[in-house]
C-alpha cells in the first residue's frame, strides 16, 4: 500500500520544491537530498507551511533554500495557507489546516507532514493554549525572527521631512497634532479632496457601526457627539456618511487631517480614542478596496494605518507617529489611547522536528534577521516582480556572512542529544577537538547533560549515576530507583531488586540495607524494615525493633515468628508463621520461652503456652488439680472414697 505521503504527493497536497539548480556555491545537489524518516520507517520531506503574506513567503523561501542546500534535506512548500492560525494548526498535525471547522481540519492525526511555519505572529494565546493540550502533537515556538510585528499610524517621509525643514515641527510625534498648540491641517490634504463615493466605504459598512466598539469609545471618552443611537445600538456618527471626525475638528471640518485605514475598519476604535484623548483633528475614512487603501496615502497627503513588516508602502519610507508607550493594563480595560503593543514573531515547529532532524531545528533557533533585512527582501520583490525564490537567492548570495552564522555547528547538540565520536561511536565528554564529532540521541542508561565551554552551549551524554537508571533514550535525566530497588553501577538501564535479607525504604539508593542478624525477608524487593523477620529456628523477642533469639528444643519457630504471635496464637501473615510448642513439651505463659519436657507425651499436646491435655495442670502438666484424678485420658472429679485414698496417678 502506498504511504500517506505518496498519496498526498499524488493529489498535489504536498509540493516538493522543484529545483533545477542550486542557488548557493557548494549547495547540496537535488539528487543528493535526503528525507526525514520517522520511527515507523516512513520517509517524507521537511514540510514548510507557508503563510500567505509577504513576510511569510520571504522567510519561508529563505529557510527552505538553506535547509535544502546547506543541511541537505528535501523540502516541501505547503500552502500558501492564509494566516498564522493556519500555520499553528499545520504544525500540530492537522490534515487540512486551512479548513473552517474542527471536524474538517482533522487534528487527530498521529503524524505531521508540516514541520515549520515562519513568521508566526504570537497574537493568538487562546488557540496556542488549546493546541498545547495534545501533549503528543503540541507545537513549539522557537526563537524570535529577529524583529517584532506592529501596527501603528504612519505618514509619508516626504511630508515629515518637508514640515520638519520648513516649520521645525516633528510630525513623527503625536504631540505635534494637538490642535490647541499647532495647526497640523496646514500640512495635509482636506477631506474635500477625496472622491468619497468612489474610493471609500460608508461608515455604516464598517466597524464604526460596531455597537460594542462604540459603546467602549463612549465609555472611555465621554464623547457623546461622536456617536449616535440607531435602533438601540450605539454607532459612530458620520454626518456625511464617509468620515468620522474627532472633536477638535468636528465643527470646522477644514481643520481635519485625513486618516485612511482599510478592511472593515482596521483599528478604528483605537484611532478614535487616540484622536479624542490627545486633541488630534482626525477625519477617519475606510478605503473601499485593498487597491484603494494602497493608493490613498500616495494620492493624498494623509495619515494612514499600516503594519510592519509589509511591503505595501515600503518605497515611500513611511514614518511612524509615536504615541505614549503601550499601557498593557489600560488596553486590557478598553483604554486604547496609548500605542498598541508590538507582537513577537517567531518560528513555529512541530513537536517531532527535534527528534527527526535536530540540525534543522538548531538552524531555525539560530536564524535571526533584522527588520531592515526583511524590508530589503520585500522591496526587491516588489520592485522586480521576481519570484520569492529568485529574490531570496539573491539576498543569500549577497549576505553569506549573515546566514553562515545560522548554520548549526555539528558539535552543538540540543537537549536529549549528546556528542559522539563518529569513527568509534563512543560518547564524547567534551569538544576540545571538534573534528570527527557529531550529535546523536543519548542512549539508554545515559542522560543529556548541558555543557558550557569556550564555544558556547552543547550537550553530552552522561552515564546515569549510582542509584538511578534510564530505560529510554534521548532523556534529560535519569530516574531514581524505586523503594525496594537499588543500582550500584553507573550507566544502567534499570534498577536491581533488593536481595533476600535486605530492604530499601528510600528512593535513589546505591545499596540495600541488611536486615539485623538472624533475620531475613520473605522475597526480593523489600521496601521497609518491617519486611525483615527472624529466620526459621529463631523468634523475635523484642517488643519494638527486631531481636532474634534461637528457639529451644521443644519449640517450632518458622520464619517471621514473633513472641507476640506465639503468645496470642495470631500472626498477621497467617498460621504458617506461628511459633508453637511441640507435642510432649510444655511452657508457661509467664515464661513462654522456658521449655519443659513432659513425663508422658500425651499429657502435653503443644501449641500455645500453658497447654495441657485433659485438664492437667502444673509444670509440666504433671498432675490433675486437687479433687480430680486422671481417668480415661482426662482429669475427673474424684468420688468420696477415692478422695481419702488418692495418691495420684
Amino acid at each position: 500500500m502506498r504511504s500517506l505521503v505518496a498519496t498526498l504527493l499524488a493529489l498535489g497536497c504536498l509540493q516538493p520544491l522543484q529545483v533545477a539548480a542550486t542557488c548557493l556555491a557548494n549547495g547540496t545537489e537535488p539528487a543528493a537530498l535526503k528525507n526525514l524518516v520517522n520511527p515507523s520507517g516512513e520517509a517524507y520531506p521537511v514540510g514548510l507551511f507557508v503563510g500567505n503574506w509577504p513576510g511569510g513567503l520571504a522567510t519561508s523561501s529563505l529557510a527552505g533554500i538553506l535547509i535544502q542546500e546547506m543541511l541537505g534535506y528535501n523540502v516541501s512548500y505547503n500552502g500558501p495557507g492564509g494566516s498564522t492560525t493556519h500555520g499553528m494548526y499545520a504544525i500540530s498535525g492537522c490534515r487540512n489546516p486551512t479548513a473552517t471547522t474542527a471536524e474538517e481540519r482533522g487534528c487527530d492525526a498521529k503524524v505531521t507532514y508540516n514541520h515549520i511555519t515562519m513568521e508566526m505572529w504570537e497574537a493568538y494565546p487562546s488557540l496556542w493554549a488549546d493546541l498545547q493540550k495534545n501533549k503528543a502533537m503540541a507545537p513549539k515556538a522557537l526563537t524570535s525572527m529577529g524583529y517584532d510585528g506592529k501596527t501603528s499610524t504612519y505618514l509619508l517621509k516626504s511630508v515629515q521631512e518637508s514640515v520638519a525643514e520648513s516649520e521645525g515641527l516633528p510630525l513623527e510625534f503625536y504631540t505635534s497634532y494637538n490642535a490647541n498648540w499647532w495647526k497640523p491641517w496646514l500640512y495635509f490634504d482636506n477631506t474635500s479632496s477625496v472622491n468619497a463615493t468612489r474610493f471609500l466605504k460608508k461608515c455604516s459598512e464598517t466597524q464604526i457601526f460596531s455597537d460594542s466598539l462604540m459603546r467602549n469609545y463612549l465609555a472611555q471618552t465621554g464623547d457623546s457627539a461622536g456617536v449616535q443611537i440607531i435602533d438601540g445600538a450605539v454607532v459612530g456618527s458620520c454626518p456625511d456618511e464617509y468620515f468620522w471626525r474627532a472633536p477638535s475638528c468636528r465643527n470646522e471640518t477644514f481643520k481635519c487631517v485625513i486618516f485612511f485605514t482599510g478592511g472593515a475598519g482596521w483599528s478604528v476604535h483605537l484611532i478614535m480614542q487616540q484622536a479624542t484623548a490627545w486633541n488630534m483633528p482626525i477625519a477617519m475614512a475606510i478605503a473601499n478596496t485593498w487597491g484603494d487603501f494602497a493608493a490613498m496615502p500616495v494620492a493624498h497627503r494623509s495619515l494612514f494605518y499600516w503594519w510592519e513588516p509589509d511591503p505595501t508602502f515600503l518605497e515611500l519610507a513611511p514614518v511612524e507617529v509615536i504615541f505614549p508607550p503601550h499601557d498593557r493594563v489600560g488596553h486590557a480595560n478598553g483604554d486604547l489611547k496609548t500605542a498598541p503593543s508590538t507582537i513577537r514573531l517567531t518560528k513555529g515547529v512541530s513537536k517531532d522536528l527535534l527528534s527527526l532532524a535536530p540540525r534543522v531545528e538548531n538552524f531555525l533557533v539560530n536564524m535571526e534577521i533584522s527588520m531592515a533585512m526583511i524590508n530589503a527582501i520585500m522591496l526587491d520583490q516588489k520592485n522586480t516582480g521576481d519570484s520569492w525564490d529568485d529574490v531570496t537567492c539573491r539576498w543569500l548570495q549577497g549576505n553569506k556572512a549573515t546566514w553562515e552564522s545560522w548554520l548549526p555547528d555539528d558539535t552543538t547538540c540540543f537537549a536529549g542529544f549528546g556528542l559522539v565520536d563518529i569513527e568509534s561511536g563512543e560518547l564524547a565528554m567534551d569538544r576540545t577537538v571538534r573534528e570527527g564529532k557529531r550529535c546523536q540521541a543519548c542512549p539508554s542508561g545515559t542522560f543529556s547533560e548541558r555543557l558550557v565551554d569556550s564555544i558556547g552551549v552543547t550537550y553530552i551524554c552522561s552515564a546515569c549515576p549510582l542509584g538511578t537508571s534510564q530505560a529510554s533514550g534521548a532523556s534529560l535525566k535519569c530516574e531514581p530507583c524505586d523503594k525496594g530497588t537499588y543500582q550500584d553501577e553507573l550507566g544502567s538501564q534499570s534498577c536491581k531488586r533488593c536481595p533476600l535479607g535486605t530492604y530499601q525504604d528510600q528512593e535513589g539508593q546505591a545499596q540495600c540495607i541488611a536486615c539485623p542478624d538472624g533475620s531475613s525477608t520473605l522475597g526480593l524487593g523489600s521496601v521497609a524494615f518491617t519486611d525483615c523477620g527472624c529466620v526459621e529456628g529463631r523468634i523475635d523477642v523484642a517488643p519494638a525493633g527486631l531481636t532474634c533469639e534461637v528457639c529451644s528444643v521443644g519449640l517450632t519457630c518458622p520464619a517471621m515468628g514473633t513472641l507476640e504471635s506465639y503468645e496470642t496464637g495470631v500472626h498477621p501473615l497467617g498460621t504458617k508463621y506461628l511459633p508453637i510448642v511441640d507435642a510432649g513439651y510444655y511452657t508457661t505463659a509467664a515464661e513462654p520461652l522456658k521449655v519443659y519436657k513432659c513425663g508422658k507425651t500425651w499429657h502435653c499436646p503443644g501449641g500455645v503456652p500453658d497447654s495441657c491435655a485433659g485438664g492437667r495442670a502444673g509444670v509440666p502438666c504433671a498432675e490433675c488439680p486437687q479433687g480430680k484424678t486422671w481417668s480415661e485420658g482426662q482429669c475427673m472429679e474424684c468420688e468420696a472414697w477415692r478422695q481419702i485414698l488418692w495418691v495420684g496417678d
